[in-house]
């Protein structure tokens, strides 16, 4: 394989680990690898590292994933041969799930498959033996003398359910060891022999950086202190990031043909000066939308801290909380009175704080007491994890802010794992952009892109 080919391999393998790697940042990274020697490990991982990391959080990955991927031949040939392994054996597994989901009809005179999805089958498979044996028993029971017109579709309803319980376990059960062990698994990337590779590169997050990637519901309140900490350092920097593109974006000139001709009269006519026309882009405008039901309210407050420490490089920020009912936060803000003090009055003064959720009730008083927040210029941010009562009422009501606004993101707190086992994501995600975000590493990746172009 070529240096081209191998280095771009890379890229993709950091990329994978939620590094932000920017064409140019590539470009300059590969310069720096044309000026170094290649059979010099050392300066091909310093040519790396200092083209392509940010801070030391960003070095520390890079320095990691350049070990785990740069391997022997030899090593990287034993990895490729155990995921091809893992692969086979995945493969058999889900050969025999559906050879053992199947539905047969009385006294063995026809049998069908049941028609699962892949999720399902791959659920199936990670069963411990003796529930599986439990899916199989129900299936033949049934069958027996079942005179159903349907009954193929009745049995897949009822496995289905059963799986979606199962799917429900397993996942908290991986939240749960996830939170005793950060570490960032790379995503795969449908290549195969890239995959193997990646499945090999499992970096585990240093103590001081592992609250940016553990769940927000997790944290315990003795990490408070460096988390608040942490935001701190993250929302200043993000901060600065912001306020410069907008400072530059004042510098962006026009040419002003009128005032050069008249500028320039003394000379003749000859253009020795020219004027500009500035065109200056506005800061974008925010309006806030936190859920602090009782699953949510937590992660309102994370949230909520990363807004108040951007309020100067945000223009005109609307913050909103609601569970039944909506509430406007926005002079609490304003008051600067420090974080934990404004908290404490938030929710000291809230009526809804850990109440059920009524998303279309909220989005209905939202339109009918702060319309003028709703402009075409705004970028309104909902934080939910979408399970709320009257899910089509409050698409419907979403739909109507996404017409009268820029852009909606949604960060939904769930896994994205779990977003094919609930209806919310498929309704309300018609009419918001749906990001994955219950990590601090989350938030600041969507406020950083989204808030920076916005």
């Amino acid at each position: 394989m070529d240096i081209l080919a191998r280095y771009l391999r890379f890229i993709i393998a950091l990329r994978s680990l939620s590094l932000r790697i920017s064409t140019a940042e590539v470009m300059d990274g590969l310069e720096a690898l044309l000026a170094v020697d290649w059979t010099s490990r050392s300066q091909v991982e310093t040519a790396l590292i200092t083209t392509l990391a940010k801070d030391a959080r960003s070095r520390r990955l890079v320095r990691q994933a350049f070990a785990s991927y740069f391997r022997p031949p030899e090593q990287v040939a034993e990895m490729l041969a155990q995921y091809a392994a893992q692969q086979q054996e995945q493969a058999q597994q889900l050969a025999e799930a559906e050879a053992e989901l199947v539905f047969t009809g009385p006294e063995e005179e026809w049998t069908q498959e049941l028609q699962l999805s892949q999720e399902d089958k791959e659920t199936y498979a990670r069963l411990p033996e003796g529930e599986k044996q439990k899916l199989r028993d129900f299936l033949q029971q049934y069958a027996a003398g079942n005179q159903i017109v349907d009954p193929r579709g009745l049995m897949e309803r009822v496995v289905q359910s059963q799986l979606n319980y199962w799917k429900r376990k397993l996942l908290a059960e991986e939240e749960e060891r996830e939170s005793r062990q950060v570490q960032l698994k790379p995503l795969e990337t449908g290549d195969a022999e890239l995959d193997a590779l990646l499945s090999q590169l499992v970096v585990n997050v240093p103590e001081e950086d592992s609250l940016l990637y553990q769940d927000m519901k997790n944290i315990e309140d003795e990490d408070l202190p460096r988390v608040t900490r942490l935001i701190q350092q993250l929302t200043r920097r993000l901060a600065v990031k912001i306020s410069r593109r907008y400072r530059q974006s004042q510098r962006r000139r026009l040419l002003d043909l009128r005032r050069t001709i008249r500028h320039n009269i003394q000379y003749g006519g000859v253009m020795f000066r020219l004027k500009y026309r500035h065109h200056r882009l506005d800061k974008p405008r925010v309006v806030l939308i936190c859920d602090v039901s009782g699953s949510m309210a937590r992660y309102a407050r994370f949230v909520l801290q990363f807004v108040y420490g951007l309020a100067g490089a945000v223009r005109d920020v609307e913050a909103f909380v609601f569970a039944e009912d909506l509430e406007r936060i926005t002079p609490v803000l304003k008051q600067r009175q420090g974080f934990a003090e404004t908290m404490s009055e938030i929710m000291a003064r809230s009526k809804v704080w850990g109440q059920g959720t009524n998303l279309a009730q909220a989005l209905a008083q939202l339109e009918r007491d702060y319309q003028r927040v709703l402009t075409p210029s705004t970028l309104v941010i909902l934080l939910s994890d979408g399970k709320t009562t009257g899910l089509e009422q409050a698409a419907a009501r979403l739909k109507k802010v996404r017409g009268r606004v820029k852009h909606i993101l949604w960060l939904n707190t769930l896994p994205r794992k779990e977003w094919p086992l609930t209806r919310a994501p498929r309704l309300l995600g018609q009419h918001a952009r749906l990001l994955e975000c219950n990590t601090i590493s989350h938030l600041e990746q969507i406020l950083s892109r989204h808030l920076s172009f916005a």
